[in-house]
């Protein structure tokens, strides 16, 4: 940024500087840029990559509407893009940040199960991450709450909340939610 500084103090056009630095925050970055300067704070994930991922940014006071359309204009085609108060955009990058690998460790958990009753491990991994897309797409769309969603699954005495009793008894979102806040 200090190498930056005199050359957006010499340009006479308007510009908003974007950072996707962790951990930086607007309040530091205007330290350093000056208050006038128009900046936009942003994380994303590694699933922009394919178009499917998770944006969030915050504006500086010297940021206004416009700054912001640019911004989700120009990455609407990463995924889903949102404003969000900057004194959440950590644990906002806690959960869809950090999330993917979280999210792979468990398609790859599945399919490590599905390659231990049989299944070849393309197929298993297939089904896994096909299973991971659709879920998610069910919640995004029906906007009904996760836990509705899996009782919905689970037949009383069946397989689907056997495997739930598994999971709890291993402590399975205790540990998610621990990875989110440590």
């Amino acid at each position: 940024l200090e190498q930056l500084r005199p050359a957006l103090q010499a340009r006479e056009d308007a510009v908003c500087v974007v950072s996707i630095a962790a951990g930086v925050t607007i309040a530091d970055m205007q330290e350093v840029l000056g208050e006038g300067v128009s900046l936009i704070r942003m994380m994303q994930n590694t699933p922009v990559a394919v178009g499917e991922g998770m944006l969030v940014y915050a504006l500086s006071p010297s940021a206004d509407r416009s700054d912001a359309e640019a911004l989700e204009s120009a990455l609407s085609c990463a995924g889903r893009i949102t404003p969000l108060e900057e004194k959440l955009i950590d644990a906002a990058t806690a959960v869809m940040g950090c999330g993917p690998a979280f999210a792979y460790m468990f398609v790859e958990a599945l399919a490590d199960g599905g390659v231990t009753c049989g299944l070849s491990r393309r197929d298993a991994q297939l089904y896994a991450a096909q299973m991971l897309l659709g879920a998610a797409k069910m919640v995004l769309e029906t906007g009904e709450h996760p836990g509705a969603l899996k009782d919905a699954v689970c037949s009383p005495g069946g397989s689907t909340i056997a495997g739930v009793r598994a999971l709890e008894e291993s402590a399975f979102r205790g540990a998610v939610i621990d990875a989110v806040v440590d």
